[in-house]
């Protein structure tokens, strides 16, 4: 049996606001406005309790800068896209992973009296956008409007080979015309309910398959990949993969965690696990049906609500960022390939307000990238309410992000088994704002660790001198 090097890391709540409030770095990369750290102790009654366990000699996955991605649609509006604010927002919170989705993007960059792409549109609007160089998933959500429809809103079959030229025609253009150079492709957007519906999927993955060959025959080194599901439906899958599977390099899908506004906090957090299950249950389907090799899995779009009129906006909130940090805690111990959340910028979704504002959940994506990539280690919790993820960086920093789901105070034990450094680095996230301190591990009361209600702590375990 392995020797085990213990150590307990813990701090009351009233020494960690005092730390918070003399911090010489007030806010984090995120730059959210801080509020005064509550100095009070809450009561005893309103504790719940927790133990948390980790094991850095013991990855689970690996987590990269695909695993914090994000969508956006500014780029179809070059002007809103040009914005010098929101360019500089992005680079700031470094996004690796683009998916450029918009429901009408077929009809925007398009010219509706030559029925084709509009080159000049696509330019102006990748010529102003992504300062920091991500990879790029380009998705064509649907065919344009002038292109034949079946009263059920399906593409009528004299349409599937425009269709797939279409589709092609806008890989030559971004890659070979304009030189981008954009690797992932998705030929259409939540399409399989409506084909479901009609009891035409077959002829949906039909479409996929002609769509998938014209494409790749402008530029053979993309991938293609779909069919962006609904949401996480097993079977669906799989009658995608047995009609498509020799042109799918990446499998797609989307889940959000509720289409009611009024669903309880508790019963979303309750949810969040459920992300770990999807890639598992769907890397086992790809296995089953593509045996010899590995395809890449992409959740496409997630967030809190999916119904952009339902008055959500917990989203917005250290509520939202909680439920963030969560979701991609389970996605990053699945070990998942690609993960694009629901989205950089607007009025209800985006981690940006209309203003250039950066909402709570900037802060998770913005620690994600720096300070969560590299090896998943293996971490355990005796409360599902409070969750840790744990990361070995490549270079040799560890980071500790600790979850508290709850509605409560969480009181919480850490244990350990590898030796802290002499220093430790705190960033928190609260319904009072962010806020950043370093300390050293000697100074630490043997008492547990305080998380206030819907909290993030990140724990940096800085170095040893």
């Amino acid at each position: 049996m392995r020797r085990r090097n213990v150590l307990k890391l813990a701090v009351s709540g009233v020494a960690i606001a005092k730390l918070l409030h003399i911090a010489s770095q007030q806010q984090t990369s995120a730059k959210i406005e801080n509020k005064p750290e509550s100095t009070s102790e809450p009561s005893a009654s309103k504790f719940i309790a927790a133990k948390i366990s980790v094991d850095w000699a013991k990855p689970v996955a690996e987590s990269t800068p695909f695993t914090f991605g994000s969508n956006d649609y500014e780029i179809v509006n070059p002007k809103k896209a040009a914005d010098p604010i929101y360019q500089s927002r992005l680079a700031e919170l470094n996004i690796g992973l683009i998916r450029i989705h918009h429901a009408n993007l077929s009809d925007r960059w398009t010219d509706p009296a030559t029925k084709t792409w509009d080159q000049a549109k696509i330019k102006a609007g990748y010529d102003v956008s992504y300062r920091q160089h991500p990879t790029i998933i380009q998705n064509i959500p649907d065919w344009p409007k002038w292109m034949k429809r079946t009263e059920d809103g399906l593409l009528d079959s004299s349409e599937y080979d425009h269709y797939a030229t279409f589709c092609a025609e806008l890989v030559d253009i971004i890659n070979n015309r304009q030189q981008r150079r954009v690797t992932y492709w998705e030929p259409f957007n939540e399409k399989d309910v409506v084909y479901h519906k009609a009891g035409q999927l077959d002829q949906l993955w039909k479409i996929y398959n002609k769509a998938a060959i014209a494409m790749k025959a402008k530029d053979s080194q993309i991938k293609v990949g779909g069919p962006a599901l609904t949401w996480d439906e097993p079977k669906r899958l799989a009658a995608f993969l047995q009609a498509c599977g020799p042109n799918v390099d990446f499998i797609s899908w989307h889940r959000y965690g509720s289409g009611n506004a009024k669903e309880s906090t508790e019963k979303l957090m309750s949810y969040t696990p459920k992300y770990k299950e999807q890639v598992t249950k769907f890397r086992a389907v790809a296995t089953q049906y593509i045996p010899d090799r590995k395809v890449p899995l992409l959740l496409g779009e997630y967030n809190i609500n999916y119904s952009w009129k339902s008055g959500e906006n917990r989203q917005n909130t250290h509520i939202g960022a909680v439920w963030f940090a969560s979701v991609l805690k389970h996605l990053a111990d699945a070990g998942i390939d690609m993960a694009t959340s629901w989205h950089l910028k607007d009025g209800v979704y985006g981690m940006i307000d209309p203003k250039n504002k950066l909402r709570s959940a900037a802060t998770v994506f913005a620690w994600g990238r720096k300070y969560l990539t590299g090896r998943v280690m293996d971490t355990e919790s005796d409360h599902s309410f409070v969750e840790a993820m744990a990361v070995t960086q490549e270079d040799g920093m560890r980071s500790l992000l600790l979850i508290n789901k709850a509605a409560t105070t969480a009181k919480v034990s850490v244990e350990l088994t590898q030796a802290a450094p002499k220093n430790l680095q705190i960033l928190s996230l609260n319904a009072d704002g962010t806020k950043t301190s370093t300390l050293a591990t000697a100074i630490l009361a043997q008492e547990p660790l305080l998380l206030k209600p819907y909290s993030l702590v990140l724990l940096r375990f800085v170095s040893q001198s």
